[in-house]
């Protein structure tokens, strides 16, 4: 008997539990509950939009730095070579020593020189008095006309003459032609020289010209005048300041460059001929929108970003203009302080609705995009 109550039982809770399998459609409880806050929940998000992540539009100067490396020379440079043949026999100078002009530098062996000035000096002081004698025998009628004009005429021979000896006694003399600093001599007290030998070098250097060649592109936005910052590898920590002097009138044909001359003051005298320099000239460029470079979207040909107004995606076409370090510089409808999307831009249909988190701050504006002359035009893609 208890075992046959046992079954009844084992059957009677089986077929409780199959109508409740088969039937739970019709029992209203969780799963209905479940279904209900699903809806409730995707209806919420729904109305919100898709989540996206915004930041602040800026702007930049799109600069170019053209780089050019030239080579300086003194302002006014010469190699000072004797005038005549001859010994030198004195050289008043040292390497480095500071000259005016009119200075003496070194002089020759002027014996000789000194006295054919002196028998020029004798020669005319005697034509002086011949002149003289015929110019009174002349008044006393002794003689013509023809005797004194004979000897005016020796008269200005031998002052000629006398100039002749002086000017070459005053070439034995070598002075400076303008004020500078001398170099190491290639001569010295004794050697004899020529008017071919060179003796030693005489720079202003108080201002180097550098010259250098630019991209033929690049020539009608230099002007004279226009600021450079110049390096040198004798003081790598240091920038020398200068300008443009000259651009060239032509172009070079078989680089396609020409040719620009700067001033680089040197007052305090660090720099010299012949050292090498790496030139950078800075050209402004135009103002440009810059947006991060995860936001910038291609398709079928088409550049655009996404913007935020009202709550609501816009797609934007633009162009672009530089790449560079994470941001990218555009063109089109877009200006600083607009809000475009940098993440999750693979949901956003134009006009769709957003909803994002405001950026901090203000925006600012971004630091020159600086390119150099070798970099090539507007980046596409």
């Amino acid at each position: 008997m208890p075992i046959r109550l046992q079954a009844i039982a084992l059957v009677a809770i089986a077929a409780v539990g199959a109508g409740l399998w088969f039937g739970r459609d019709y029992i209203p409880g969780v799963e209905a509950n479940s279904q209900a806050s699903g809806k409730k929940s995707k209806k919420k998000r729904s109305s919100r939009g898709v989540p996206v992540i915004v930041t602040h539009v800026t702007k930049a100067d799109d600069d170019t730095t053209i780089a050019a490396v030239g080579t300086a020379r003194a302002r006014k440079s010469v190699m000072i070579h004797a005038k005549s043949d001859g010994v030198i026999m004195d050289f008043r100078t040292k390497a480095g020593q500071r000259l005016s002009k009119g200075d003496l530098i070194f002089e020759l062996d002027s014996r000789q020189a000194e006295l054919a000035a002196e028998i020029a000096g004798k020669k005319v002081t005697e034509a002086e008095r011949q002149l003289k004698r015929a110019r009174q025998l002349n008044k006393r009628n002794v003689n013509s006309d023809a005797r004194v004009a004979d000897a005016e005429i020796a008269l200005d021979r031998v002052k000629l003459e006398q100039l002749q000896a002086q000017k070459s006694l005053s070439d034995l003399k070598m002075v400076a032609p303008f004020n500078g600093v001398i170099g190491l001599p290639k001569a010295e007290v004794g050697d004899r020289v020529t008017s071919t030998t060179p003796i030693v070098s005489f720079d202003m250097r108080r201002e180097l010209l550098v010259e250098f060649q630019v991209p033929e592109r690049y020539s009608a936005s230099i002007k004279a005048g226009k600021e450079i910052a110049a390096t040198t590898p004798s003081y790598e920590r240091r920038k020398f300041s200068g300008r443009v002097q000259y651009i060239d009138s032509r172009v070079d044909p078989a680089s396609r460059t020409v040719a620009v001359r700067a001033i680089v003051p040197n007052t305090d005298d660090l720099l010299r001929p012949g050292m090498s320099f790496a030139v950078e000239i800075n050209l402004p460029g135009k103002s440009y929108a810059v947006v991060p470079e995860l936001s910038l979207q291609w398709r079928k040909g088409e550049s655009y970003v996404w913007l935020v107004s009202d709550k609501k995606a816009h797609k934007t076409l633009v162009t672009t203009v530089r790449r560079r370090n994470g941001i990218v510089l555009v063109d089109g409808e877009i200006a600083p302080k607009d809000l475009v999307v940098t993440e999750g831009v693979q949901r956003l249909r134009d006009g769709r609705k957003v909803f994002y988190d405001e950026p901090r701050g203000e925006p600012k504006k971004t630091d020159p995009v600086k390119r150099s002359a070798r970099d090539r035009d507007a980046s596409k893609g």
